[in-house]
């Protein structure tokens, strides 16, 4: 057992392989689902690689979200990590333009931005960002198979280059 400071910041790619087994082995019993979109940026269509950051993550995000069945998500909240008010606002308008063309009801409840120094969720998502690409990479697969029962849509985005 190895004992952290109050203001310990769980991030994937700065936690010790022994801080990341405890980790990974303490989750096993919270409730939670994986909703993940896995993208190559090597292989990104033009149209993805002159996008800007925010551009890019809006795209994705829509895009994972529009998977997801109205009634999964309705009633849930999604906080975006670091996320500006402009950001926010742009998500928000993203999704319901893409709702609105698929006849379907802006989904969340409420789309807001966090901060993962406070925030447990944001901490466990990054985590399991952190593995998830380890495992897509073919670094390591040993955290990934810790959560990968709770992987509830699991999206490879193929957008090969023209």
């Amino acid at each position: 057992m190895f004992r952290l400071l109050p203001r310990f910041e769980f991030k994937y790619h700065t936690t010790t392989p022994e801080q990341k087994r405890s980790f990974f082995e303490s989750i096993q019993t919270v409730p939670f689902r994986v909703r993940a979109a896995v993208v190559d940026k090597s292989v990104l269509a033009k149209q993805f690689v002159t996008m800007s950051g925010q551009d890019f993550a809006i795209e994705f995000i829509a895009g994972l979200t529009l998977r997801a069945s109205e009634l999964d998500i309705a009633n849930e909240i999604l906080v975006v990590d670091g996320a500006t008010l402009a950001f926010l606002r742009a998500l928000r308008v993203r999704l319901s333009e893409e709702c609105h063309k698929a006849g379907r009801v802006r989904p969340f409840r409420k789309i807001i931005g966090g901060d993962s120094s406070r925030d447990d969720g944001l901490q466990l998502a990054d985590m399991i960002a952190g593995a998830a690409r380890h495992h897509v990479m073919g670094i390591e697969s040993r955290y990934y198979r810790t959560f990968a029962n709770k992987i509830v849509d699991w999206w490879e985005v193929s957008t090969r280059r023209q």
